[in-house]
């Protein structure tokens, strides 16, 4: 029974993640984890790291996760037979505004992660995109290349102005190829 007026509060993952787990065929050598990956930004906001993903950008390129993805230990992601596993499963939540990830990991190569999640503690994640380009939330300015950032986003990065406006990276084109 609840106590009038008490609240309950839960997590909502779609049908279609919900069914991927359903159907999924096991690997005996592999443990498979879910991870809240990234969040819509304009309902979030931007990451400690001055990224910004709109809706739209994580509803047309999070499927990049299942095509490029691998699971890497500090974004040491340059060679993919060095990864912990891959990304099997990326679905938008649109409900929730964030991207909802499968991760298949190979279990002779991330047993401190496994201990972890077996313990109940949850490791920290950071994922890794390719873009075309940064706008900068402030001036607009489109950066093929950290040298061609504005002052916004070289000085000022994660700062809010005194007038409300907060300096981020827009990222419209992101291509996921790291957790």
């Amino acid at each position: 029974l609840l106590h009038p007026g008490s609240l309950t509060k839960t997590a909502e993952y779609s049908d279609s993640l919900l069914e991927f787990i359903k159907n999924l065929m096991r690997k005996d050598d592999h443990s498979y984890a879910l991870v809240n990956a990234l969040s819509a930004g304009e309902f979030y906001g931007s990451n400690k790291n001055g990224d910004y993903f709109p809706e739209d950008a994580l509803k047309d390129y999070h499927k990049t996760f299942e095509a490029l993805g691998h699971v890497y230990k500090h974004h040491i992601n340059k060679d993919p037979k060095k990864s912990m596993g891959k990304v099997v499963f990326s679905n938008f939540n649109p409900r929730m505004k964030r991207v909802e990830l499968i991760l298949e990991l190979d279990n002779s190569k991330s047993s401190d992660i496994l201990e972890k999640l077996d313990s109940g503690r949850l490791p920290a994640v950071s994922m890794g995109c390719k873009v075309p380009f940064d706008v900068c939330s402030i001036c607009n300015n489109r950066a093929k290349t950290r040298a061609q950032y504005c002052d916004h986003l070289l000085k000022d990065m994660s700062k809010v102005y005194s007038d409300g406006r907060k300096v981020f990276a827009i990222n419209t084109m992101p291509k996921f190829f790291d957790l």
